[in-house]
């Protein structure tokens, strides 16, 4: 690995150093192609040797530039320039172009003054300092700027590219996993609309995307954990729940608002796998057609021997029978069938509207607690 380090950044300094030098080489064709084009009936030794004086220059002042760039980018990560933080940095990067122009500056002194003698250029005269200084400082800068811009494009692509990676690795995972367990405990729709809203946001937010991959691993590996008989404690569910709510947040932001409300009695109460995600989903897809911002209600109380669930939005709410509703959604249908294959008849499932507005799906299930 430590090789492999090694020889990339040996790599890099080789294109570092083709670059430097190609933009010396350029520099001179451009004085070389004038001289020719202004003075070619008149051109002497003289102007072939101040060719050479120029080369030597224009080299000494890339090289130099080249072996500060380094530095640069270290700084660069180091403080990192974004709309959050260009108030608190931007005044420092300037300070630090100011210590790259100088340093550079020195740097093309130094070379030249021991290599004008080497080719015969006599004593390298810089002129008077201090406006020299001020001259080199106006093109360093723009230099300096190109590579801010340079390296942040770099840094971008990186980013996007391992985001990519990522995800890709993720939906790999996904497509191994067991497919009876993602049956009872995951949505696949879910999962698949999630990726999908994770690969949008992606060249929108590249932050939030990373987020929203985080978080989704992390509720995959609770949910796999989870009991294979399909019931799961109140408490979890409701853990699974906010990881679900972080993606969607990170998606939404101040659209999306949610709020659970629970007694501590029923934590240990069993519910279903991942029953409150198709419900909650379902809440937030017909919620954003339609509102500026969704809000939404999760509560769980206990009513006799039955424990009572609940999740109310702001949405449009139905104006269809609920069996009709059922029949035509992928998420609601298959939390009624898990429902009955769970309970049997002793189970209420309900869609109303509400007189303010809105949407409550009501569900009710025999109360029954983990066994210790």
């Amino acid at each position: 690995m430590k090789e492999k380090q090694f020889s990339k950044k040996i790599k890099i300094f080789i294109i570092g150093l083709g670059v430097a030098t190609l933009i010396g080489l350029m520099n001179l064709l451009i004085f070389v192609t004038a001289e020719l084009a202004e003075n070619y009936y008149n051109l002497t030794s003289d102007d072939f040797h101040f060719a050479l004086n120029i080369l030597v220059n224009e080299l000494t002042g890339a090289y130099s530039f080249a072996l500060l760039i380094p530095v640069m980018i270290y700084f660069f990560r180091k403080f990192q320039l974004t709309k959050d933080t260009f108030t608190k940095y931007f005044p420092l990067y300037m300070l630090f172009s100011i210590v790259i122009g100088l340093t550079h500056t020195g740097m093309m002194y130094s070379s030249r003054t021991i290599l004008y003698p080497v080719f015969g250029f006599g004593e390298y005269d810089y002129g008077y300092i201090p406006f020299r200084i001020v001259m080199e400082y106006l093109k360093q800068l723009g230099f300096f700027w190109v590579v801010f811009v340079i390296y942040t494009l770099i840094k971008t692509f990186k980013e996007k590219e391992a985001h990519r990676i990522k995800t890709a690795q993720l939906e790999d995972q996904l497509t191994k996993s067991r497919l009876e367990t993602l049956k009872m405990q995951l949505n696949p729709h879910f999962l698949f609309n999630t990726l999908n809203m994770i690969s949008s946001t992606m060249y929108e937010d590249i932050q939030a995307a990373d987020k929203m991959i985080a978080t989704l691993s992390d509720l995959l590996r609770i949910t796999l954990k989870s009991s294979n008989k399909g019931l799961n404690t109140l408490e979890n569910e409701f853990e699974i729940l906010d990881l679900y709510i972080e993606i969607m947040k990170a998606r939404f932001k101040e659209k999306l608002e949610v709020k659970i409300i629970t007694e501590k009695s029923v934590e240990n109460a069993l519910v279903p796998n991942f029953l409150f995600q198709p419900l909650v989903e379902n809440s937030i897809k017909y919620g954003m057609e339609n509102l500026t911002t969704t809000r939404i209600e999760i509560s769980a109380q206990k009513n006799g021997d039955k424990l009572l669930m609940q999740v109310k939005d702001n949405g449009p709410g139905i104006n269809q029978q609920t069996h009709v509703i059922l029949k035509s959604g992928v998420g609601l249908s298959n939390t009624v069938e898990r429902l009955e294959k769970l309970y049997g008849k002793d189970y209420e499932f309900n869609l109303n509207n509400l007189d303010e507005g809105g949407l409550v799906i009501s569900i009710e299930i025999p109360f029954r607690e983990e066994q210790s």
